[in-house]
């Protein structure tokens, strides 16, 4: 039997949409009864929702293809909460309000929960990531998340020119644009599956 196998994707946007989670740190212990030693990271049940819904919207922006192959660029932008804080009484934002979260959870934090919710679905191994442009602002509405972009450095050679990622570094593809994109490509997907 055949098996008919997705070449690797260039490049991949998608948005995960949640509350980004830190990845925590590590902790030891020793299992009382097994006497093995275990390590869990110390991020809990908001960590691993975190990574689940990152993990969900990348499979679905790899489309079944392979993994990506090195060396790879990742661009994220997380979009944080606004604390009510932040807001004036009829709903508008303060002027005063910063527009950037300068507190915690520090950004390596939810890049690394990020990094390991994409490892062995877009890529091996988050060592194969040579470039990084990671930014946090805060969200104006219900849309915390992140955007998420990874792509091969080819690109940047000559070799190839990705108009895509040209519109995404200056800033022509909002958060919405890509959600709308990633939902057509679903529906398409599925209409596919039915048919």
């Amino acid at each position: 039997m055949a098996s008919c196998s997705v070449a690797a994707p260039e490049m991949i946007n998608f948005v995960a949409v949640g509350l980004p989670s830190p990845g925590g740190s590590k902790s030891a212990f020793r299992n009382p009864r097994t006497g093995r030693i275990v390590v869990v990271d110390a991020g809990g049940k908001k960590t691993r929702t975190w990574r689940n819904t990152v993990a969900h919207a990348a499979r679905a922006a790899m489309r079944g293809g392979e993994l990506m192959q090195p060396p790879l660029c990742l661009v994220i932008e997380f979009r944080m909460p606004r604390p009510k804080s932040h807001y004036k009484a009829n709903g508008e934002i303060k002027q005063d309000a910063p527009w950037f979260p300068i507190v915690r959870p520090d950004l390596t934090k939810l890049l690394r929960s990020t990094e390991d919710a994409m490892t062995g679905i877009v890529y091996h191994d988050d060592a194969q990531i040579v470039q990084q442009n990671i930014h946090r602002t805060y969200s104006h509405s219900d849309d915390s998340g992140a955007r998420i972009s990874i792509y091969t450095m080819t690109w940047r050679t000559g070799a190839k020119n990705s108009k895509t990622m040209q519109d995404w570094c200056e800033g022509r593809q909002s958060f919405a644009d890509i959600r709308k994109h990633d939902e057509a490509m679903a529906r398409k997907a599925c209409a596919s599956v039915d048919s």
